[in-house]
């Protein structure tokens, strides 16, 4: 039996370390969501044979230390945390792109439990970290062949590569701890052939790191190596080591400081290097969310707003700054900076607690050294490792990849630190407890089947539920009924994890509406009736998620005009009551109120629609876009020529300036800086109204006109020939202004023997659906 159990803990424990090579791409977020889920399986699987293993041999239960006790206080700190959340739910389960609620990393603690109980000497941690430098390999190997063949996974490779991670930062982050490990085995072998092992492994992961090209991985193995260089440095008493280590670290400084000196170098400018010599990185956004998540932190300070739950508070302090650096930089779930997640999102609390951590690490291993139960290579490296992945965590956040490695050097930490770890006595170290006489077999049941039943009801019913809607995913649009049904089968599935279900239907049925082509679909009313109850169903439970109610708003806004009588009415009046939700939970976005006020228009109500409009324009004047929506709006919609054809102009000018795409759009900027007399503008406008888009030739001819208003007829001209080549079909009507006869378009067109028809184009329609459909990319 003890065998057996055995047996399955370790397996747990290796197996563990397979999470960051689990890519399952059937799923949602396959490089988060399938990797968490087949960990969780794992572990609440394993656990339970463990826990009796545990009571029946008390050598097998996690030392007394300083450390598991400090990461023991932090995980207080966290359900704290989860139960003052402003979202219970959401900090408990997380969602599918992050999977970082405290259910999921309960297991990370229950896997050092395993881990720590289960291997207490240098041999059982050598052949355990062997094993992971196994896997490294593996992982940097299919991140390489990313370089050659772009598609081999399920995204396209850019210039950066990830492999199994997806995130290029992700990889840079694992391989930090790889290659300390790396040299940690190095050292504490004498075999010529493992250390050629170990060299090859090192190569093979250091070009990993380097076609990854993080940055912030980049300052954390520089601080790995600086610190434990300076830790031997300073307690070696071997001078020629010592001198050794300080000169191997001091050329890598230099090395690094010679390339940065000549980064403009054509070798070096076109190597894979060039991101490293790079450091103008643009940063005002994450300055922005730092600054929002130590506003929150201020506004609770003890247990925070909650795990996973930055969305909420950045969205509630949300600074329209932020729509400056584009829609993508408006939608954080997280400070991109572990020690302001950890301070706005559990308080006090949990920041101590954090720091707790890395304390009764320092102290363990240096008490550890201090005895001798450490030598001095185990202690710089130990020591070295966390204040790397301590320094690249500023720049980001934790991650899948990230825990496991870190979990994994704790449990190291731990068991190392301990009386007998290198000579193998702490296996035979006895416990105050005495072994138990059988097997507690009736208990063990029920605990086994407890964890069947969790490990069923909220990984694989939530796994089956995301191969379903992923399914449905890719059906819609091509097999709506095999569509429906999976969706459907999805719903019927009980899951923690509705939000990418709603956000898909809302972003789905949402464009078949736009295009006119739902209708088409023999069941879209109920397509309609399911998309809002599952909307609903989700947003009961998560009342301050701003992106939900705002992709229910536009989903509601879409369909609306389908519908027709009270439905309509009470469609819209939804729509308009979803977009006021999504204003309550973050007031000063702008996005949402360009929306509101597109159905505003839409529904006729110009006062308000205007009203909305000031509002997000006087969030932040230097946004183009909010110039333009209002222009727009007062010139056409309310007749506020001046005031309408200011904005206008002020839209292409502003910091961020708006950019006409559509020949309508770029109509009005000719027709309101011609008015005004603007010719520099004109000119300098000229490039883009020769890429305008969806133009009719009346349209580019009264463009033209505003050119000739203002005496430009040389872009005048340009842009008649750009439009004579678009269309020859316009040559005659334009052949007096060619041959001179004629000197404006208007006379020209007179002179021609069959004057083209003109469409009217005083009228612009209404500003084209404001961007950024939300985080996601």
């Amino acid at each position: 039996m003890v065998r057996l159990l055995k047996i399955v803990a370790l397996v747990g424990v290796y197996g563990g370390l397979l999470m960051p090579l689990v890519f399952i791409p059937m799923v949602i977020f396959p490089f988060v969501f399938s990797k968490l889920v087949m960990f969780q399986i794992l572990i609440g699987l394993a656990f339970p044979s463990y826990l009796l293993l545990a009571w029946l041999e008390p050598k097998y239960r996690p030392q007394k230390a300083l450390l598991y006790y400090a990461i023991g206080g932090y995980f207080v700190a966290l359900a704290l945390s989860v139960i003052f959340s402003v979202d219970p739910l959401r900090s408990w389960w997380g969602n599918q792109e992050r999977m970082n609620g405290l259910f999921t990393l309960l297991h990370f603690f229950a896997w050092l439990t395993m881990a720590v109980g289960m291997l207490k000497t240098w041999d059982g941690w050598r052949r355990l970290l062997n094993y992971e430098i196994v896997l490294s390999v593996f992982m940097a190997a299919v991140a390489l062949l990313q370089l050659v063949k772009k598609d081999l996974l399920l995204f396209p490779a850019g210039g950066r590569v990830g492999g199994l991670l997806d995130n290029p930062i992700y990889m840079g982050a694992y391989q930090i701890f790889n290659l300390s490990f790396l040299v940690l085995l190095f050292v504490k072998t004498r075999s010529k052939a493992l250390r050629c092992w170990y060299a090859a492994a090192m190569l093979i992961d250091i070009a990993a790191f380097v076609a990854a090209q993080s940055r912030g991985a980049l300052i954390g193995l520089a601080a790995v190596i600086g610190v434990s260089a300076l830790c031997y440095a300073l307690f070696t008493k071997e001078r020629t080591a010592r001198w050794g280590i300080l000169g191997a670290a001091a050329a890598c400084f230099l090395l690094y400081g010679t390339a940065f000196a000549f980064r403009t170098a054509p070798f070096i400018a076109e190597s894979s290097f060039s991101r490293f010599l790079n450091l103008n990185v643009t940063s005002e956004t994450r300055f922005i969310a730092w600054d929002i998540a130590w506003q929150g932190f201020l506004e609770r300070p003890l247990t925070g707003w909650g795990l996973d739950t930055f969305h909420v508070l950045f969205n509630e302090k949300y600074n329209p700054r932020s729509l400056e650096f584009g829609y993508y930089e408006t939608w954080f779930d997280r400070a991109h900076n572990t020690v302001m997640d950890v301070l706005s999102m559990t308080g006090i609390f949990g920041f101590v607690t954090f720091f707790g951590i890395f304390g009764a690490l320092f102290y363990s291993v240096w008490r550890a050294y201090r005895r001798k139960d450490m030598d001095l290579t185990f202690a710089a490296i130990l020591t070295a490792l966390p204040v790397g992945y301590f320094l690249q965590n500023l720049f980001v956040f934790d991650h899948p990849a990230a825990f496991s490695m870190s979990y994994l050097l704790f449990a190291l930490v731990i068991a190392a630190t301990q009386p007998g770890f290198m000579d193998g006595s702490a296996a035979h170290a006895s416990h105050a407890a005495e072994k138990k006489g059988g097997a507690p077999v009736a208990a063990f049941a029920v605990l086994q089947l407890i964890a069947l039943f969790i490990v069923w009801q909220f990984s694989v019913q939530p796994f089956r539920a995301s191969l379903f809607t992923i399914k449905y995913n890719k059906l819609f649009g091509v097999q709506p009924e095999a569509a429906w049904s999976a969706i459907q089968a999805a719903g019927k599935i009980s899951t923690p994890y509705l939000d990418e279900q709603t956000f898909l239907l809302a972003r789905n049925i949402g464009s078949l509406s736009s295009s006119g082509q739902f209708t088409q679909y023999p069941n879209w009313q109920d397509w309609f009736s399911y998309a809002k109850e599952v909307n609903e169903r989700h947003l009961a439970s998560h009342p301050r998620n701003t992106h939900q109610y705002f992709a229910y708003a536009r989903l509601l806004q879409d369909v609306a005009p389908l519908l027709s009588g009270e439905a309509q009415m009470q469609t819209i009046a939804a729509s308009e009551q979803a977009y006021r939700k999504a204003i309550a939970t973050s007031p000063k976005r702008q996005q949402l109120y360009f929306a509101l006020a597109q159905l505003y228009s839409m529904t006729g109500r110009k006062d308000e629609t205007r009203e909305v409009l000031k509002s997000a324009l006087d969030f932040n004047r230097n946004i183009g876009e909010a110039w333009w929506y209002f222009g727009i709006t007062s010139w056409l919609d309310m007749g506020r020529t001046e005031e309408g054809m200011d904005a206008v102009l002020q839209a292409v000018k502003a910091k961020v300036a708006y950019t006409p795409v559509r020949a309508r759009d770029g109509l009005s900027v000719a027709q309101a800086a011609a008015a005004r007399g603007e010719t520099d503008l004109l000119r300098q406008m000229l490039p883009s109204m020769l890429k305008l888009q969806d133009g009719s030739v009346a349209i580019f001819l009264e463009i033209g006109r505003a050119y000739e208003q203002v005496g430009l007829l040389e872009e005048r001209n340009t842009i008649l020939n750009a439009l004579q080549q678009a269309d020859p079909a316009i040559a005659p009507q334009l052949q007096a202004l060619r041959d001179g006869s004629a000197e404006t378009i208007d006379a020209s067109i007179a002179a021609a023997p069959a004057p083209v028809p003109m469409a009217a184009t005083s009228t612009v329609p209404a500003p084209a659906t404001p961007g950024g459909s939300g985080p996601r990319q």
